[in-house]
């Protein structure tokens, strides 16, 4: 799609350099949104769509959240993972995985991390689901064309940065400088009555996954809109300190990019003090953790609760919560990290419960890969595959999506693994996961290929048939 540089993308692309350490910059970005809608059916009476990213930075060992129980494929587990193992369900320790009742996995049975009861619950309660071995592909590929080169695969594999942002545009083998919920925004802005504040919103500040073309991340924090500074004494407090200017910028100025500047910076303030004003005046009574996760979860909600007001039928979130980089230490911190997302999942499921949209709200995870099957001794080593999950009320819940490996894949040195310890080939693509919420967000299968180049290696649309059917 073509998009001619005007003046809102041309401040938006020349003032990252000179404006970057200024927290209101998301704000100037977003204003590029105005008047560049493309378009996109109306959103229907009542029709109302979210979707939450939420990033496990640093490489979740997916391995451990989600676990054989039983048999060949238990053994298989244990024998690999050795001191890393967790106990299987029954086993009496406090550390044991917690049994699922997967109804779509006959003869097979897994269980989830110790340390989240609440997501057990929600599985077993159908609302949420796993998806199996999933990671970054640019066409399916088996073992001996990874090891002879024979396909296209990810570049830079096993990379942190790297495999981040290929998770971050799906077009893994390039550095694209565009994210698919950017350029799923892109197509989709006019569902939305209003586009003053961007329909992609972050808790962590500008993100790959979130820039498009033409939309861009507009940031909160927990506290609701970003102050101009950072600083933290709300949007009003900020307002006071920077009177001088605030009235510089409503002078008219000769140079025509100083007036541009100038008209797009008073708007700027006027989007943050109308976008607090909304996200305080939204009623929320569900209390949630002081976590960092906690906290950003909360404001989401807060969002969500403000989507009339704000004229949104669709909102795309990133989130993120990190430290899953446990080369030298796995158990006990990927113990505390999940317990913590555990928490911050189960208020933030309450939380939509309260505000009647937990059917159309869908929060989903995503990491830079999964990790080693082997034990390092400690922890564990970049690898590839992983295991992610989802949730919400219009999840097809109860489910393992994908094909989690079987006991001969779980091997080192055979089955899926690639090499160095039991790096696991994905047999789920990354495009399948995501253009499966694209669909269900109001994405028209013909524009699946404009948001995912590589998802016509992997799926062909017909009704009644999606990518993955974890999503009603």
């Amino acid at each position: 799609m073509s998009n001619p540089i005007n003046r809102r993308r041309f401040l938006g692309s020349a003032n990252c350099a000179a404006l970057g350490s200024l927290g209101i910059f998301n704000t100037l970005v977003n204003l590029k949104l105005i008047g560049n809608a493309v378009a996109a059916p109306p959103a229907a009476p009542g029709d109302y769509r979210a979707m939450i990213c939420l990033f496990l930075h640093g490489g979740n060992d997916s391995y451990n959240l989600l676990a054989p129980t039983m048999g060949n494929e238990y053994t298989n587990y244990a024998a690999i993972r050795s001191n890393l193992a967790l106990p299987a369900p029954g086993s009496g320790s406090p550390k044991a995985l917690l049994p699922l009742n997967s109804t779509n996995t006959p003869g097979r049975s897994f269980g989830i991390h110790h340390a989240m009861p609440q997501l057990q619950q929600l599985f077993n309660n159908g609302k949420a689901a796993f998806i199996a071995n999933v990671g970054t592909l640019v066409q399916p590929t088996t073992v001996a064309q990874f090891k002879s080169n024979s396909v296209k695969l990810p570049l830079s594999l096993f990379s942190h940065n790297d495999q981040r942002r290929e998770w971050q545009t799906s077009v893994p083998q390039s550095s694209l400088k565009t994210g698919w919920g950017g350029r799923l925004a892109d197509r989709m802005m006019a569902f939305n009555s209003s586009n003053q504040v961007s329909m992609n919103i972050s808790l962590e500040g500008s993100n790959l996954l979130q820039t498009g073309n033409v939309s861009f991340a507009y940031t909160i924090d927990p506290g609701g809109a970003k102050t101009l500074t950072g600083a933290t004494g709300g949007v009003e407090a900020e307002l006071n300190r920077v009177q001088g200017a605030k009235s510089l910028v409503e002078h008219t100025y000769r140079d025509v990019l100083r007036r541009a500047f100038s008209e797009e910076a008073k708007r700027s303030y006027e989007t943050a003090e109308r976008f607090a004003g909304i996200f305080d005046a939204s009623p929320l009574s569900t209390i949630f953790p002081s976590s960092g996760l906690g906290s950003d979860l909360r404001a989401v909600a807060k969002t969500i609760a403000s989507r009339g007001p704000l004229g949104h039928s669709r909102q795309i979130f990133y989130v993120q919560a990190g430290g899953y980089d446990n080369h030298a230490e796995l158990l006990n911190t990927q113990a505390g990290l999940l317990g913590s997302v555990d928490a911050a999942l189960k208020s933030f499921w309450d939380a939509l419960v309260e505000l009647g949209v937990e059917n159309e709200v869908a929060l989903f995870t995503c990491s830079d890969f999964g990790r080693t099957l082997r034990s390092n001794g400690q922890g564990t080593d970049h690898a590839w595959a992983g295991n992610a999950f989802v949730m919400g009320g219009a999840v097809n819940g109860s489910k393992i999506y994908g094909s989690y490996p079987d006991a001969s894949q779980l091997k080192v040195g055979s089955g899926l693994d690639v090499g160095f310890n039991g790096r696991l080939l994905p047999t789920t693509s990354c495009d399948q996961y995501f253009s499966e919420l694209a669909l269900w967000f109001g994405l028209a299968p013909s524009e699946l290929p404009e948001i995912f180049p590589n998802i016509g290696n992997f799926y062909s649309y017909s009704a009644g048939s999606p990518p993955l059917g974890f999503l009603l």
